[in-house]
């Protein structure tokens, strides 16, 4: 791949604004140093697989994204039995459904691709059959790009379930999937987009949506990845410790025991400052 298709000119390296100071300054905490490299382990009881669009609109019915994407039918399948088999908090199927009356932009869709993309997406209970939902998996409907806007009750869902951490997969990378990140990353949940479970139409477009977000809003996995990261999950121990914040309110904290120097690492959710906590200090 030459460096032009690379896309590399797309990643950020620094942050969005200057002068505010350092954004260590604002994870620094009294004990210990934030470690700006470190990805807290997946807990599988409070992740949640969110598969979007993967419906014959997006996959059987559209050569564009089939053409560049022939691998995508086996990975997906892979990453939905690795989830169930993990016992995954959550799997949450999202179906689009665009019609002028409840989608409001697709008139202006409509006006700028003169019919060359079918904009209408008629409301149907057919899926792929190498991604179809358990009955005791939740489908909801959404009549935008995004999963999270229009009433979809999505961000509910993960609230209620005590959601850290999704996992997003689905079609098209670009457009839904992108929004559909872009939402959940702005609810305040650790987002993590599984590159080889996505497709799009043509290859570059979806390397493209994925430099210029990658790593920056959301992080990035493979199936493989994700494999080993939630087998290791389970079968590292882990002990729970109470504290009283500065609010006087009482939070529970998951510590991973590190086979290395015994220390005790905090994986918790999204909004905590990670630390280290050697046994001496308890």
């Amino acid at each position: 791949m030459n460096v032009r298709n690379s896309y590399t000119e797309l990643k950020i390296d620094g942050p969005p604004l200057f002068k505010q100071g350092s954004i260590l300054d604002n994870f620094a905490s009294p004990k210990k140093s934030f470690n700006s490299t470190f990805c807290p382990p997946l807990n599988t009881s409070r992740t949640a697989l969110l598969i979007v669009d993967v419906q014959p609109e997006y996959w059987s019915e559209c050569p564009a994204v089939r053409k560049d994407f022939p691998e995508f039918p086996s990975r997906i399948s892979s990453l939905i039995r690795n989830c169930r088999e993990q016992n995954l908090k959550r799997i949450i199927w999202v179906r689009a459904s665009y019609d002028y009356e409840h989608s409001p932009w697709l008139h202006q869709f409509a006006r700028l691709h003169q019919g060359k993309i079918p904009p209408v997406v008629k409301p149907s209970s057919e899926w792929e059959n190498f991604a179809t939902p358990l009955d005791s998996e939740i489908v909801i409907t959404k009549t935008s790009w995004s999963s999270t806007s229009g009433g979809t009750g999505l961000l509910e869902i993960l609230e209620n379930d005590g959601i850290e951490s999704v996992l997003v997969c689905g079609l098209i990378t670009s457009v839904c999937v992108q929004h559909s990140a872009f939402g959940v990353f702005e609810a305040g949940f650790r987002t993590i987009l599984v590159t080889d479970a996505c497709a799009d139409r043509g290859l570059e477009r979806h390397k493209a949506a994925l430099a210029l977000y990658g790593d920056y809003m959301y992080e990035l996995r493979t199936v493989e990845s994700l494999h080993s990261e939630l087998q290791r999950e389970t079968e590292v121990p882990t002990m729970s410790v109470y504290f009283v914040d500065g609010t006087n309110e009482k939070k529970k904290l998951a510590l991973i025991k590190s086979n290395s120097d015994g220390s005790l690492t905090s994986a918790t959710s999204n909004t905590d400052t990670i630390s280290t906590i050697d046994e001496s200090d308890e």
